[in-house]
């Protein structure tokens, strides 16, 4: 007797089917730049300043970026596809002052106004911070605050000592690639990273609602024993390099690199900035009133070691975003944890960051089996021949989960 296949069973493969694809494919997000006048108190208005392509890109999730210029009093939006985010980071938030507003969302051509609530950010805790800066003349104490502000976190830099507190979303989140940062509410996070000898940063963020988290003398002692003290006799070598330049990079730059030495290694790199320019020619700054924003091409690469004083808070692994395919990024930023893994090939896909390769000495005499090898003498055994095992994963499962899907409901 034949075997009777209902319509509903039909469906239920096909739809079956689509939602395994739109995993695979991902979204479509839409890809453009716009930029216009704000509005009399410095905002944006997202009814009148708005772009929606015809053109799309494919990504796990699409972002929206609103840069907002309040000397020139004009704003520049910018959307497109991301991949590799951190959890925790759907909706708008500050990014880190209140002129700069970052979105992400998931779903088909979410990054429109009205599905992300018109860019307006959301609402998080406040705490009290202290604030000071040597740079700028203060002198600022171990134990007590030069002066306060009100922000979403504070933070403090020694390098230079500089307190103060900040809007939504720190930088040190990203860079970190922190899965689920609200849940960190109430700690203090701290890291160092160094990308050359000139380029340090060395500070802490923290958001405990008691206030003034970030007391020089505090922070820095548990920076002391939490970071820089931290898995001394474990930790990895990593190429260490800052270029900037007018024209894409390629792998040759790192014949530049020098090493250093952290708990995770990274690289990062931007091929864009957003500014304005003035729309005409004035003889005087006062004169120009009108301005046009835009994308100018911006190469900046930067390599070198991060250490951190949690693991748990560390996610290896890039997070790409780009306006037409991954492999031509806006930005792309990976931190990764074996030796020598910050290499340039991190950048085109051609390795994988999450898998730790097998690092091995070069061989010395049996006489000197104790003694330390130098930095320049380390070399990775890259015994993989043919695909990555991580990316066969993927495709395995969804082949196996397609087959199960179909024999049930048939």
């Amino acid at each position: 007797m034949a075997r009777v296949v209902y319509p509903w069973r039909r469906l239920a493969i096909i739809l079956a089917f689509c939602t395994v694809l739109q995993v695979v494919s991902g979204y479509q997000c839409h890809s453009c730049t716009t930029y216009c006048k704000t509005l009399p108190n410095g905002k944006l208005d997202p009814e009148t300043c708005d772009c929606e392509s015809e053109t799309s890109c494919s990504g796990d999730k699409c972002f929206t970026k609103v840069e907002i210029f309040p000397d020139e009093l004009t704003a520049i939006i910018q959307k497109g596809c991301a991949s590799g985010l951190s959890t925790g980071l759907d909706g708008c938030h500050y990014a880190g002052q209140a002129e700069s507003v970052h979105c992400y969302c998931e779903g088909e051509k979410c990054n429109n106004k009205r599905k992300s609530e018109f860019y307006v950010p959301k609402t998080l805790p406040t705490v009290e911070c202290c604030e000071c800066s040597e740079p700028h003349g203060d002198e600022c104490a171990d134990k007590k605050c030069k002066r306060t502000c009100r922000g979403n976190y504070c933070l403090v830099d020694f390098d230079g000592v500089e307190q103060g507190c900040g809007l939504g979303l720190p930088r040190l989140q990203s860079f970190m690639r922190i899965n689920d940062y609200p849940a960190l509410q109430g700690q203090t996070t701290c890291a160092r990273y160094e990308a050359t000898l000139s380029t340090v940063v060395h500070g802490c963020v923290c958001t405990n609602p008691s206030g003034f988290c970030n007391q020089v003398g505090k922070t820095r002692e548990y920076q002391l024993e939490k970071v820089v003290e931290r898995r001394l006799d474990d930790q990895n070598y990593c190429y260490s390099l800052h270029e900037k330049a007018k024209k894409p990079f390629g792998k040759d730059v790192f014949r530049k690199s020098d090493t250093c030495e952290g708990h995770y290694c990274f690289i990062s790199l931007t091929t864009s900035e957003l500014v304005v320019e003035s729309a005409s020619f004035e003889e005087n700054l006062e004169d120009h009133d009108n301005f046009i924003g835009m994308v100018r091409p911006r190469y900046e690469i930067m390599a070198g070691c991060l250490k951190v004083d949690s693991d748990e808070k560390v996610t290896p692994g890039c997070t790409t975003e780009y306006a037409t395919n991954s492999s031509d990024p806006i930005s792309k930023h990976c931190v990764c944890d074996s030796h020598l893994c910050n290499y340039f090939d991190l950048l085109s896909n051609k390795a994988a960051p999450l898998g730790r390769q097998i690092i091995r000495p070069k061989s010395v005499p049996k006489t000197n089996e104790s003694s330390t090898p130098d930095k320049q003498s380390i070399t990775a055994d890259t015994a993989s021949h043919g695909p990555n095992r991580t990316e066969q994963i993927p495709n395995m499962y969804i082949y196996v989960l397609l087959t199960l899907l179909i024999k049930f409901v048939l």
